[in-house]
């Protein structure tokens, strides 16, 4: 089971694949840096790309960092397996603006016989601040 025990390495493939076009070329500059055991790591350098109208970053990218880092820590479950999203919930703490850093923890909490449980923080890499806060459950039967 590659998945369960790769971990950094397979997942820096997986993001490498999911950045090469359609929606998630969003996330080319996401970057794996731990992984494995049902947890995933990962850190971005906000952009401009990353952006809403406010100047900070965008609510559905948000979003979409807590589902996507999520279902990678899922995937080095020994189920190996992405899922499909049931619910996702995001609660949003503190903006994130153009050159921070920011670190995108998710961790596994349960994986049963058709649903999975999901948490994921994100953090300003320097200072330590919440910048969201979400939870992501699963269908994996």
């Amino acid at each position: 089971m590659a998945a369960a025990n790769g971990g950094k390495k397979f997942l820096q493939q997986v993001v490498k694949i999911m950045s090469e076009g359609g929606f998630d070329k969003n996330l080319s500059k996401l970057r794996v840096v731990a992984g494995g055991n049902g947890k995933c790591v990962a850190e971005m350098t906000v952009e401009k790309e990353h952006e809403n109208r406010g100047g900070t970053l965008h609510g559905g990218l948000t979003a979409t960092l807590i589902d996507v880092v999520s279902t990678m820590a899922l995937m080095t479950t020994e189920k190996a397996v992405p899922g499909v999203s049931v619910n996702i919930n995001v609660s949003y703490m503190k903006a994130a603006t153009s050159g921070q850093e920011i670190v995108i923890n998710a961790e596994t909490l349960r994986v049963g016989r058709n649903l999975a449980f999901l948490s994921v923080d994100i953090t300003n890499k320097e200072s330590g601040a919440l910048i969201a806060q979400g939870s992501h459950t699963k269908y994996i039967g």
